[in-house]
């Protein structure tokens, strides 16, 4: 019995609230992960986002969203935007349809820097005893010739009451079939001390998720009509006022999505990129001096730069590549420098020393 228990306590418990038992610090079965943390300016006073969990166990994934959500002069909303394996979705840089329900934020058309299979809101009653509003924006098809794509709409979920998506079938749940949420309240983000949140349950088998899968999010707080606020996952540097509620995201620099490996955990790392585009400088120091690297995945925009000890820029190569790379650093002077790799979005750097 006692081994039962403690096999109970360890699994993430869906209520609204991510205790300190289910965090872990690093990748573990059944735990929450802390992914990104929002500790910028809040556009709308003493709401919006503070953390993000993500976690699985062997047939669930688990997105904790923690921060104070809900208004009273407007339906404000967390907003989920999700790329699965396996599914072809909307291209990076295409603006989105926008969902077809026109009472759900869901309906807005931001151009995201990753491919986007589904949408996922909560948006919530400004009546707190109402609770939240659960459905989902299906992109897994591309965007429709016309109109927007199905929002299919899943339930009411209640403070403290975890939701089952009411969807039965593949037709009516899609990538929520199975799915669950719930949340607590908390009156404002410095007021909440115990980590309330809205928890979402999504099932592996449903979303087309395997043991090894990796899934691209952003996580959004919107206003009112959708209207997106200051504070996303992962955060905007500097951002302290609201977005456009058809955000080109693409214009912001950096990625404004996080990766998260079912396997590994995170992925938006620098040691993570490094490894997965094979990212090294040899010989370290030395004289003759080459950056190997890996374009994988076809023909990828890729950006190189040395910069020496004031932070001068005094190399760079910007083309299209694909497949195993080297660059050498020939002719520069003796000294300490910083080299800077950007493949597809996705950076890392390592310091150099020429002799």
């Amino acid at each position: 019995m006692a081994a039962t228990a403690l096999g109970a306590q360890a699994q993430i418990t869906l209520d609204g609230k991510v205790t300190a038992a289910e965090i872990a610090t690093a990748k573990t079965a059944d735990k929450y992960q802390s992914i990104s943390t929002y500790s910028g300016t809040h556009s709308v006073a003493g709401k919006g986002l503070q953390t993000l969990y993500v976690g699985n166990s062997a047939t669930k994934l688990y997105v904790a969203v923690v921060g104070s959500f809900q208004q009273t002069a407007t339906y404000a909303a967390v907003l989920l935007y999700l790329n699965v394996p396996g599914k072809t979705g909307v291209a990076k840089g295409v603006k989105l349809a926008g969902g077809a329900a026109g009472d759900s934020p869901l309906k807005i058309k931001p151009t995201m820097d990753f491919e986007v299979d589904y949408g996922v809101r909560v948006n919530f009653d400004i009546d707190a005893a109402k609770g939240g509003y659960f459905s989902f924006a299906d992109y897994s098809n591309g965007n429709p010739a016309t109109g927007g794509v199905p929002d299919t709409y899943q339930g009411n979920v209640l403070p403290g009451t975890p939701l089952t998506a009411s969807g039965t079938t593949a037709a009516t749940a899609g990538p929520l079939l199975g799915a669950r949420v719930a949340y607590t309240n908390a009156a404002t983000v410095s007021a909440n001390t115990d980590n309330s949140a809205i928890e979402f349950e999504f099932d592996l088998a449903a979303m087309g998720l395997t043991a090894t899968s990796a899934i691209d999010m952003f996580v959004a707080y919107t206003n009112g009509d959708g209207i997106l606020t200051s504070d996303t996952f992962p955060p905007i540097a500097g951002q302290a006022t609201a977005l456009a509620p058809d955000q080109d995201f693409t214009a912001i620099a950096g990625n404004q999505y996080l990766t998260y490996n079912l396997t590994t955990g995170l992925l938006a790392n620098r040691n993570e990129v490094a490894r997965s585009l094979r990212f090294g400088v040899y010989p370290n120091p030395g004289s003759a001096v080459a950056v190997t690297y890996t374009v994988p995945q076809g023909n990828q925009a890729v950006s190189l730069s040395v910069h020496d000890a004031t932070g001068k820029q005094v190399r760079s190569l910007n083309a299209s590549q694909a497949g195993v790379q080297t660059y050498k650093l020939s002719g520069l002077k003796a000294g300490i420098y910083v080299v800077k790799l950007n493949v597809g979005g996705e950076q890392t750097s390592s310091k150099v020393v020429i002799e």
